[in-house]
């Protein structure tokens, strides 16, 4: 596992390459006949891996560091991914639509990707759980780039 300085260090200047992946396990993927697919929590444990983690007193002088000009380093999603996007780049918005909408004035770098080679993959939904006796109403926004297809 690297450490928070080794992670702030290939973070910041933006990396060039993609983030180091566990070695892929044929039962962790379900790719094999004999074996059924391995959770997660299952195959990090199996393997003694343990997620990467920062504390607090780790990520606030580290978000102070970052200049308020730093350019966006997002990934579009490309047109052949099939499946959940869950970890691909994106940002998720969660609370009262008077907070969405503050947070998203801030993110108007994000526009230019609607454009003719990338789209905005985005969603705003009032989440599930307002409908529950004694939930506040909230509501949840996602935001996501996908490269175009030829078709688009």
């Amino acid at each position: 596992m690297r450490s928070f300085q080794q992670w702030r260090e290939q973070v910041d200047p933006p990396v060039e390459s993609q983030s180091e992946a566990l070695p892929v396990n044929p039962a962790a993927t379900g790719t094999s006949p004999e074996q059924p697919k391995m959770s997660t929590k299952d195959y990090l444990k199996l393997h003694h891996y343990k997620p990467w983690k920062a504390s607090k007193d780790e990520i606030i002088p580290f978000w102070r560091t970052l200049s308020p000009n730093k350019p966006l380093t997002i990934q579009p999603i490309t047109t052949d991914h099939e499946g959940s996007t869950i970890q691909e780049d994106g940002v998720r918005i969660t609370g009262s639509k008077e907070f969405i909408s503050s947070v998203l004035a801030r993110l108007k770098d994000f526009l230019p990707y609607e454009n003719p080679k990338t789209k905005l993959m985005v969603a705003y939904r009032q989440s599930p759980r307002s409908f529950l006796p004694g939930n506040k109403n909230s509501y949840i926004f996602y935001l996501q780039a996908m490269e175009r297809g030829g078709s688009n």
